[in-house]
């Protein structure tokens, strides 16, 4: 009897010590696996700039993000009493060690250019999300409500987005001139090069028709793999269309490119449809998101409508 006693109080200590059940997880699918994401996310890096976007959007305040394409937030980004560690990617993407650093317990990178690289190393540090389609080419319709359901706010990122949509068609009805208007988008690398976009399926591409403009055809036709091509200045003429759209990473390439003889007597230039992009406006037109889109209707779309009225 003495050692059927001694044996339940053993069971019994036993069953007061079993392990807490495992905290819910919510499983967001993506193109290269699932995120199991925890219920209540504390430590978020976010590496897409949708990603950023629609966190921020959202109330979540990420410990990390991701810079692409400049050196600072942009201004839709920035908030006075929020000061994220900021990653900037080399040609490979992000550090998974500086990922790491921050003890992330969920990475966003829906809209990540290189998260087809990082993933296998992101994802043995957090749970990680990753593009539905390709990179380059995620809408930000789908980061938004990736974003929303990671971080359990479906709802409300349902409604970001049908509230950036009508904004849109609002800026589209207010500036009609844009409707059918045909654009091509390039990249000036060098005083004679320039590199363009060749596919309709770029986010810019893709963010540009939802205003009622086309992707210029001659721009699919053009050589190359990837989603862009490499022309000379004078072979800018392949590409001459209603609306020119073309960014200066370095400023002082803008008044050789555009004293050159061959770019001054394109048909798209003389007509009054060439736009020059620079600073934040690039980066709202090549990171759309919740924030950055609103920011392009006041500060771009009218500057496009103005060019596109000369076609």
């Amino acid at each position: 009897m003495a050692a059927v006693l001694l044996l339940l109080v053993l069971l019994g200590g036993c069953a007061g010590t079993a392990p807490p059940p495992a905290e819910p997880r919510t499983p967001v699918a993506h193109r290269l696996g699932t995120a199991f994401v925890p219920r209540h996310p504390a430590r978020v890096v976010a590496l897409g700039p949708a990603d950023v976007d629609t966190a921020l959007a959202l109330g979540v305040r990420p410990v990390g993000v991701g810079l692409p394409l400049s050196a600072e937030l942009p201004p839709w980004q920035r908030r006075p009493d929020w000061h994220p560690t900021t990653l900037r990617p080399t040609s490979e993407g992000y550090s998974a060690e500086a990922v790491a650093a921050l003890h992330p317990d969920l990475i966003l990178a829906g809209s990540d250019y290189y998260i087809d690289r990082e993933y296998p190393a992101l994802s043995a540090i957090a749970p990680t999300t990753a593009f539905e389609t390709a990179p380059d080419e995620e809408p930000w319709q789908a980061t938004t409500r990736q974003v929303g359901a990671a971080l359990g706010e479906s709802v409300r990122a349902d409604e970001l987005v049908s509230d950036v949509e009508r904004r849109i068609r609002d800026a589209s009805a207010a500036h009609p001139q844009l409707a059918g208007a045909e654009f091509a988008i390039t990249l000036a690398h060098s005083p004679g090069g320039l590199g363009v976009i060749r596919t309709p399926r770029d986010v810019t591409a893709r963010t540009l028709a939802e205003f009622g403009m086309r992707f210029a055809s001659a721009a699919q036709h053009l050589p190359g793999k990837g989603f862009s091509a490499q022309l000379s200045a004078e072979s800018l003429h392949r590409v001459d269309t209603d609306v020119l759209l073309t960014s200066y990473p370095d400023p002082a390439l803008r008044p050789q490119l555009e004293s050159s003889p061959v770019f001054r007597n394109l048909n798209v230039v003389r007509r009054g449809g060439y736009l020059p992009v620079l600073a934040d406006s690039w980066l709202a037109l090549r990171e759309p998101g919740v924030l950055a889109i609103p920011h392009l209707i006041d500060n771009v779309v009218p500057d496009l409508s103005a060019a596109a009225q000369h076609r």
